[in-house]
């Protein structure tokens, strides 16, 4: 590589931890606009890691393969926008104007992992955002996500986490103590909170 690449890359490299900085306060701090802050620097980041990507002699694997790989775009993009559909591979095929064995083949070895492998992984990604931030029952969730069996769900997602959606959702909730802990914060910061009242 030359030196000027060495430099964009360089430069790059520093733009998007720049951002990653940014998005870190702003997911922090619950300031107003925060969440519409984040979305857009999402993409900025998605931006910069594709430029990042293409300045580097080394093949992107993974999912960024797949981003750059513009024949493969319309069923990832299939996948990340209806996850709950019950996508098949000749669907997928069809969107791509692939032959199956040829989609197959080409997720392999761009992703090393299958369609149906990176359906689940969405699905699983979505569950368990869902089952952290509301009180939807697990049923509620699995159908949302796309399993017609809620007992299928849980399989799939101990298989994918490592624990039970109960299990998970219990281990997100903050404990006694973080929540006095912030209370007492929140309170020293403003003693006179609440008087006059």
């Amino acid at each position: 590589m030359h030196a000027g690449g060495q430099a964009g890359q360089k430069e790059t490299a520093a733009q998007l931890a720049g951002l990653v900085s940014l998005m870190r306060s702003e997911s922090a701090d619950d300031h107003l606009g925060g969440r519409a802050m984040l979305n857009a620097l999402s993409t900025a980041m998605f931006a910069l890691v594709l430029r990042l990507a293409s300045e580097t002699e080394d093949a992107p694997r993974g999912l960024l393969a797949l981003a750059g790989h513009p024949r493969l775009a319309p069923a990832v993009a299939a996948l990340f926008n209806e996850p709950a559909r019950a996508w098949s591979l000749p669907d997928l095929a069809r969107l791509c104007n692939m032959s199956r064995a040829t989609l197959a083949r080409q997720f392999q070895e761009k992703l090393g992992r299958s369609a149906s492998d990176l359906l689940t992984d969405i699905r699983m990604m979505l569950a368990a955002n869902e089952l952290k931030r509301s009180s939807l029952s697990t049923g509620t969730v699995a159908e949302a996500v796309g399993y017609q069996s809620e007992a299928a769900f849980q399989r799939a997602f101990k298989g994918h986490m490592g624990v039970t959606p109960a299990q998970w959702r219990k281990q997100q909730e903050p404990s006694s103590q973080d929540v006095f802990s912030k209370l007492a914060v929140s309170g020293s910061a403003n003693p006179t909170k609440g008087e006059g009242r």
